[in-house]
């Protein structure tokens, strides 16, 4: 299975038209990993969307910690959402949780460890099947969550998560200067960038239940 990850476009007409572009590539899920729109309002999300469908690609979405949480209702009316949810496709279980853990910043969608921790426990996936965790919030004390200051900001609970449930892949965003990728035990964790940027990444998942990465750029 082909899948495109993309994340953090703020509501930038740009990166839009550099999805655009990378839908072209013949991808058999698209996986949009939060902050589609730059602090709302939530309907800047629906061209982005619209765009998503006319392409006929299969698509999950979680929203971001600058995504107002009425984005949801955008998310559902598409069809995409994955936030506190399991979707499946062929033998893939796609697990979400958009919003950040708590920043600085009071963004719009924050959730406390304990929040997290509790929303990731109620999800329900087949035991049937990899699975796939999308995650606005990177794991926290990795390459993905370190900020210019080289502070990590991830989140621990989704760490913890991690490393109990043990995913073939972890998708996050979040940390537009973590773009890259690492391992816990024997989860790939990959971080695409920012689209603003013209970043995005492509995971290739083969027969014998490999996880195959490339960082794309525009």
């Amino acid at each position: 299975m082909k899948l495109l990850a993309a994340a953090d476009f703020h509501g930038n007409s740009g990166a839009e038209n550099n999805l655009s572009k990378l839908l072209q590539g013949g991808y058999d899920c698209l996986v949009l990993i939060g902050d589609l729109t730059n602090f709302g309002p939530p309907e800047v999300a629906e061209s982005l969307l619209d765009l998503v469908k006319e392409s006929g690609t299969t698509c999950f979405c979680v929203p971001g910690n600058c995504d107002p949480k009425s984005i949801l209702q955008v998310l559902d009316k598409k069809g995409v959402n994955l936030h506190g949810r399991c979707a499946k496709l062929g033998d893939l279980n796609f697990l979400g949780l958009g919003g950040s853990n708590l920043t600085p910043f009071n963004t719009p969608f924050e959730l406390t460890e304990a929040e997290i921790q509790e929303e990731l426990a109620a999800v329900s996936c087949e035991t049937v099947g990899e699975l796939v965790l999308v995650t606005h919030a990177p794991p926290h004390g990795t390459k993905v969550d370190r900020i210019r200051e080289g502070t990590h900001v991830g989140s621990k609970s989704i760490r913890q998560f991690i490393e109990q449930r043990q995913p073939l892949l972890a998708l996050c965003a979040h940390v537009h200067e973590g773009r890259g990728i690492d391992q816990l035990g024997r989860t790939l964790v990959v971080n695409p960038g920012p689209m603003v940027k013209g970043f995005a990444a492509e995971i290739v998942i083969d027969e014998s239940k490999r996880a195959n990465f490339r960082l794309l750029e525009i």
